[in-house]
């Protein structure tokens, strides 16, 4: 029998197995391996809907637990030949009292699309109780060696921001090596820091809950820093020159600046917090030359489709990320040193005729147009 705190995932030539008198009926016991992944087995909890528990089981059953089977077995649970006799004698593992049976899978028909049955799932998401079952999900769908594309875990942050749940995707981002959901990109950060934002926001700045963002904000660009959420690229391959890592963009710099400079002009936030809306003022003032565009700090080639920075020629997303940020250097002119104050105003205007440009290009049923009414046609 498995234990808990054993792996899920050893090495082939570390699996014991004691055969009953059934042929398929096995008792594992998992031995640690060097490539071993350490987990328990997934299990959901009971989320706000019974169509999202079903969903939630099909997941589990026809994806994520097929994935403990040694290869040659999931081979068999996958033959057309062995179909009649696992209906009648399917594989049997019983872990942590659970009993477990596979029988035969047509692998056109049985086992789901990972990208949608997930993405139809999160989309199902309405409570912080559905939201518990998040990172469980991502730590299944890793251990079954199911990779999310990057727009697969873009979709999740904006559905759980929407909710109200952001935290839940940072928590998961925290576990990056057991979840596989990683801040490597562009668009991954900066929707996050988006959403954090807006529960700052939607407090109408509430004092513990702007603080509470500001806590999520540093840790997101702190896990920027970390070699788990590198971005990924190609073998040997390097940074485009004058490509800006990150968590050092001012984008993703303006979201702690902001949430620091509503906390001093709104409460007594004391000096640790003053010096913060200082400190990244002047670092997102030396990644942005006077005049310039925002979309112009990065290399033209980062704009191009397929590339990471692409997402922003779409205007309702640029009008949604940059509006934040516009705010945010209205907030930090309130608040910085008189000739800080003057730089950032400078940056403003232009950032402000940026966004107007873009917002040409919008009709009010767009997300950019409601995120810029929410702040500036209130």
């Amino acid at each position: 029998m498995v234990n808990s705190n054993e792996a899920l995932h050893p090495r082939h030539d570390e699996i014991v197995c004691v055969i009953s008198p059934s042929y398929f009926l096995f008792s594992v016991r998992l031995r640690f391996g060097t490539n071993s992944i350490p987990a328990n087995i997934t299990h959901f909890t009971k989320t706000s809907s019974p169509d999202l528990d079903a969903l939630l089981n099909e997941i589990r059953n026809n994806i994520i637990l097929p994935s403990i089977l040694h290869s040659s077995q999931q081979k068999k649970i996958h033959s057309p030949k062995w179909e009649k006799r696992l209906q009648s004698d399917p594989i049997v593992i019983e872990i942590d009292g659970e009993i477990l049976k596979f029988r035969y899978q047509n692998p056109q028909k049985d086992v789901p699309d990972t990208r949608k049955k997930v993405t139809e799932a999160v989309g199902k998401f309405e409570t912080k109780e559905d939201y518990a079952n998040l990172k469980p999900l991502l730590e299944g769908l890793a251990n079954a060696q199911r990779k999310l594309r990057d727009d697969v875990q873009e979709k999740i942050v904006r559905l759980a921001g929407h909710k109200g749940c952001i935290f839940e995707v940072i928590d998961c981002a925290r576990s990056a090596r057991r979840t596989g959901f990683k801040l490597n990109t562009s668009e991954k950060v900066n929707e996050t820091l988006h959403h954090v934002q807006m529960k700052a926001f939607d407090s109408d700045w509430d004092l513990e809950e702007t603080q509470k963002a500001l806590r999520w904000a540093t840790m997101v660009l702190e896990m920027t820093q970390e070699e788990a959420h590198q971005p990924k690229r190609r073998k040997n391959a390097k940074p485009v020159p004058g490509e800006i890592a990150l968590g050092r963009h001012p984008i993703a710099l303006a979201a702690p600046m902001h949430l620091a400079a509503a906390l001093a002009a709104r409460h007594e936030a004391g000096q640790e917090v003053m010096d913060l809306v200082h400190k990244h003022a002047r670092e997102i003032l030396a990644l942005w030359p006077e005049g310039k565009a925002l979309m112009e700090l990065d290399p033209p080639e980062l704009y191009k489709r397929d590339a990471s920075m692409h997402y922003l020629r779409s205007p309702s997303k640029f009008v949604t990320l940059a509006t934040p940020m516009l705010h945010s250097l209205d907030e930090a002119i309130k608040v910085v040193k008189p000739e800080l104050a003057s730089q950032l105003q400078a940056r403003r205007e232009t950032l402000a005729a940026e966004i107007n440009e873009k917002r040409q290009n919008l009709d009010d049923s767009r997300r950019g147009s409601y995120i810029y009414k929410r702040f500036y046609d209130a």
